[in-house]
């Protein structure tokens, strides 16, 4: 069944164009992926697919519905598919099954039918848009250098035109002010229970945004069969693992170090929230989940690796003044 301009209309048209097509796949059927179609449903809410799948059509046949969409829309291959074991089976020179993988509810709710994924596949993310690199044209203008930014000392020894000397005002009394004293630095325990209150402040962020997610995906699946909503509750505890990962006892360790009596005293809980920190980074460099949430389909922006990213480094600069 080749996909017409009515089938990519909305997110509804689409899935029910998708579930005839794969009713209908043979072994010769022909498919195509392309990197990221945004599609709006009856309601107005726009929906992201990535990867995006069309089964019935390959490129060729495919290519003068791309403009009625909007996204990436960038081509990955072409094939065609089967039906093994009830399974839909792709067949195609780079074929991305790690992202099929990690979509596999989503196109088995989509299609009525799940993808078959070669046995040993990992879970990848999505792939970024390559950039060509092309040489500039004969026309074009050589780039305008940027204004450097004050303070920057390299910037400030480049010799520059000498202004014309301003006019000397007449001679006044000389006026005696002291300038205003600069505040002071808070000192190490105060900014060790700052912190703490600020990592407090991280977990409340990710977790409000995990729960956003949460809802997004039930509301996505809200009206899927049974078997789907089940599998998806018996996943979310996967985010939640994060939050659980990432707990308090950062804060509770750096507001020990902020009420210790003695110097002694701090520095040996500092190494303690030392080796605590190390473990938050190391979990949020290796966790891909992380990475996933962030580029979720469902329109939720969440951001966890710049959050945790920029207050574990605030924790660690903390620790180490």
């Amino acid at each position: 069944m080749l996909l017409k301009q009515q089938d990519v209309k909305t997110f509804e048209s689409y899935k029910k164009a998708m579930r005839m097509s794969a009713s209908q796949i043979k072994d010769d059927t022909k498919f195509c992926l392309y990197t990221e179609v945004q599609l709006p449903d009856a309601s107005g809410k726009m929906h992201i697919l990535k990867p995006f799948l069309v089964v019935g059509n390959g490129q060729a046949t495919f290519k003068p519905l791309l403009s009625l969409l909007k996204g990436g829309k960038r081509f990955i291959c072409e094939g065609t598919c089967s039906l093994r074991e009830g399974k839909v089976t792709l067949q195609g020179d780079k074929v991305p099954f790690g992202q099929l993988k990690r979509q596999a509810t989503f196109f088995k709710e989509l299609m009525g039918k799940p993808m078959g994924i070669p046995t040993g596949v990992r879970e990848e993310e999505d792939d970024e848009e390559e950039i060509e690199s092309k040489p500039p044209s004969p026309q074009s203008k050589p780039p305008v250098p940027l204004k450097p930014p004050a303070g920057n000392i390299a910037a400030s020894m480049v010799k520059q035109p000498i202004p014309p000397p301003a006019p000397q005002a007449a001679p006044q009394a000389a006026k005696t002010t002291s300038p205003p004293p600069a505040p002071a630095a808070a000192s190490h325990p105060v900014r060790l229970a700052n912190a703490s209150n600020a990592w407090h402040g991280t977990r409340s962020i990710v977790d409000g945004k995990c729960k956003e997610l949460k809802q997004a995906i039930r509301a996505h699946y809200g009206k899927s069969h049974p078997d789907v909503i089940r599998e998806i509750e018996n996943n979310m505890h996967k985010i939640d693992a994060i939050v659980g990962r990432l707990d308090h006892t950062l804060a509770v360790s750096l507001k020990k170090a902020s009420a210790a009596p003695t110097e002694a005293a701090r520095t040996a809980e500092l190494r303690v929230a030392r080796g605590i920190l190390n473990e938050y980074i190391r979990y949020a460099k290796s966790e891909p989940l992380i990475a996933h949430i962030d580029r979720n389909p469902f329109g939720v922006k969440c951001n966890l690796r710049q959050t945790l990213a920029e207050s574990l480094t605030h924790m660690s600069q903390t620790i180490t003044a």
